[in-house]
Protein backbone atom coordinates (compact mmCIF):
# COMPACT_ATOMS: atom_id res chain seq x y z
CA UNK A 1 0.00 0.00 0.00
CA UNK A 2 1.54 3.46 -0.88
CA UNK A 3 2.01 5.75 1.73
CA UNK A 4 0.59 9.03 1.96
CA UNK A 5 2.32 12.13 0.30
CA UNK A 6 3.70 14.39 2.80
CA UNK A 7 3.39 17.88 2.98
CA UNK A 8 5.07 20.69 4.84
CA UNK A 9 3.15 23.01 6.16
CA UNK A 10 3.57 26.96 6.23
CA UNK A 11 1.74 29.98 7.43
CA UNK A 12 1.51 33.17 5.31
CA UNK A 13 2.14 36.48 7.55
CA UNK A 14 -1.54 37.65 7.17
CA UNK A 15 -2.36 34.04 8.76
CA UNK A 16 -0.40 35.07 11.43
CA UNK A 17 -1.65 38.21 12.12
CA UNK A 18 -5.03 36.63 12.37
CA UNK A 19 -3.59 34.32 15.11
CA UNK A 20 -1.93 36.98 16.99
CA UNK A 21 -4.88 39.40 16.51
CA UNK A 22 -7.26 37.02 18.15
CA UNK A 23 -4.57 35.62 20.92
CA UNK A 24 -4.53 40.13 21.74
CA UNK A 25 -8.13 40.59 21.76
CA UNK A 26 -8.94 37.57 23.78
CA UNK A 27 -6.06 39.37 26.58
CA UNK A 28 -7.17 42.79 25.65
CA UNK A 29 -11.40 41.59 26.39
CA UNK A 30 -10.96 38.79 28.84
CA UNK A 31 -7.96 39.30 30.38
CA UNK A 32 -7.46 35.78 30.74
CA UNK A 33 -3.70 34.66 29.84
CA UNK A 34 -4.39 30.76 29.57
CA UNK A 35 -7.09 31.17 27.32
CA UNK A 36 -5.55 33.18 24.69
CA UNK A 37 -2.29 30.79 24.81
CA UNK A 38 -4.80 27.80 24.85
CA UNK A 39 -6.42 29.22 21.52
CA UNK A 40 -2.87 30.33 20.11
CA UNK A 41 -1.99 25.76 20.51
CA UNK A 42 -5.26 24.78 19.41
CA UNK A 43 -5.79 26.77 16.28
CA UNK A 44 -1.82 25.43 15.49
CA UNK A 45 -2.77 21.51 16.17
CA UNK A 46 -5.67 22.01 13.48
CA UNK A 47 -3.38 23.28 11.27
CA UNK A 48 -0.93 20.51 11.78
CA UNK A 49 -3.75 18.23 10.83
CA UNK A 50 -4.39 19.26 7.93
CA UNK A 51 -1.04 17.80 6.33
CA UNK A 52 -1.81 14.08 5.44
CA UNK A 53 -5.23 14.89 3.21
CA UNK A 54 -4.81 18.77 2.42
CA UNK A 55 -7.28 17.59 -0.87
CA UNK A 56 -10.16 16.22 1.00
CA UNK A 57 -11.23 19.56 2.74
CA UNK A 58 -13.74 22.23 0.84
CA UNK A 59 -13.34 24.49 -1.79
CA UNK A 60 -13.50 27.97 -1.27
CA UNK A 61 -14.35 28.33 -4.65
CA UNK A 62 -11.92 31.28 -5.19
CA UNK A 63 -8.27 31.28 -5.87
CA UNK A 64 -4.68 33.65 -4.73
CA UNK A 65 -1.88 33.96 -7.41
CA UNK A 66 -3.37 30.63 -9.13
CA UNK A 67 -3.49 28.36 -6.53
CA UNK A 68 -6.86 27.07 -5.76
CA UNK A 69 -7.95 27.85 -1.89
CA UNK A 70 -9.31 25.40 0.15
CA UNK A 71 -10.46 25.53 4.14
CA UNK A 72 -11.14 23.48 6.54
CA UNK A 73 -13.17 24.86 9.89
CA UNK A 74 -12.32 24.48 13.34
CA UNK A 75 -14.28 25.05 16.42
CA UNK A 76 -16.29 29.08 15.49
CA UNK A 77 -12.65 29.25 12.84
CA UNK A 78 -12.27 28.68 9.45
CA UNK A 79 -8.66 27.96 8.30
CA UNK A 80 -7.74 28.88 4.16
CA UNK A 81 -4.73 27.28 2.95
CA UNK A 82 -3.54 26.57 -0.94
CA UNK A 83 -1.02 23.51 -1.81
CA UNK A 84 1.97 24.44 -3.97
CA UNK A 85 3.49 21.11 -4.55
CA UNK A 86 4.80 19.98 -1.12
CA UNK A 87 3.75 22.83 0.88
CA UNK A 88 0.75 23.46 2.10
CA UNK A 89 0.36 27.00 2.55
CA UNK A 90 -2.39 28.85 5.30
CA UNK A 91 -2.84 31.88 4.11
CA UNK A 92 -6.01 33.29 6.59
CA UNK A 93 -7.28 31.99 9.65
CA UNK A 94 -10.91 33.92 10.32
CA UNK A 95 -14.11 33.71 11.80
CA UNK A 96 -16.87 31.80 10.76
CA UNK A 97 -19.13 34.59 10.90
CA UNK A 98 -16.88 36.95 8.80
CA UNK A 99 -17.38 37.68 5.30
CA UNK A 100 -14.84 35.29 4.44
CA UNK A 101 -15.23 35.41 0.22
CA UNK A 102 -15.49 39.38 -0.06
CA UNK A 103 -12.11 39.23 2.12
CA UNK A 104 -10.63 36.05 0.09
CA UNK A 105 -11.63 37.72 -2.45
CA UNK A 106 -9.61 40.78 -2.27
CA UNK A 107 -6.21 39.02 -1.42
CA UNK A 108 -4.19 38.75 -4.86
CA UNK A 109 -1.38 37.55 -3.43
CA UNK A 110 0.60 35.91 0.26
CA UNK A 111 3.41 36.55 1.74
CA UNK A 112 5.63 34.04 3.69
Amino acid sequence: MEMPKRYKILVSKDAMQDIQNTKEYILNTFHYRAYAENFSRKIREAIEKLEPFPFACEDAECSIEGFKVYYRPYSTYIIFFVVDGDAIIVVRVLKDRMYWKAILKRMKQFEL
